[in-house]
């Protein structure tokens, strides 16, 4: 098993530079603290039946943005989680490392746009499955760069990327949230 330490350093081995690596560290690690803070929330909450992974948890917040390193921001930035879900299986981590790389962008993809966009991964859908891949998406959505952004902005900025389809997905994963927080959907 993988501890917070070795996915720093795993980061690092793959990082094209110290500058990129501190970027991406101090991203993964807002991603981190945010996961992590929702996550022991959702745990101290009585009313749900399972209790997520924290271990699991920190540590693939740590490495969910590995392929950042040879897919940065831009053009094709979408490709950055196949690429680090490669890493990852090429460095024998578990599955479920791998799925959080494939499936944390946004509320996740679908196989139609994967089809449309050409991307060269196996068509099928790519969305969060588990509480755990859906709090690290959930988180990843609301860090920018190491800052926390609010709803209103990222549901802005899905619709505008990627359009209101992939809004309303990220309002259904926020109300998933929400709803395993223990409050009802709240939006602001």
């Amino acid at each position: 098993m993988i501890d917070e330490r070795q996915a720093k350093r795993l980061l690092k081995r793959y990082s094209s530079s110290k500058n990129d690596f501190d970027a991406v560290l101090r991203h993964s690690l807002a991603v981190r603290r945010l996961a992590l803070s929702l996550a022991r929330k959702i745990n101290h909450n009585p009313k749900n039946p399972r209790k997520l992974d924290e271990h699991f948890i920190s540590v693939a917040s740590i490495l969910h943005d590995i392929g950042r390193f040879k897919v940065p921001p831009g053009k094709n930035s979408i490709m950055h989680g196949f690429v680090g879900a490669d890493i990852l299986r090429k460095e024998g981590l578990d599955t479920r490392y791998v799925r959080v790389c494939q499936t944390h962008m946004g509320a996740g993809i679908l196989a139609s746009d994967v089809r449309r966009l050409k991307l060269p991964v196996p068509v099928k859908d790519y969305l969060p499955r588990t509480m755990e891949e859906k709090v690290i998406s959930y988180a990843d959505s609301l860090i920018y760069h190491d800052k926390e952004v609010s709803f209103a902005s990222v549901c802005h900025r899905w619709r505008e990327e990627l359009g209101p389809r992939y809004e309303r997905m990220f309002i259904g994963l926020h109300d998933s949230i929400q709803r395993w927080l223990g409050s009802a959907p709240q939006r602001s």
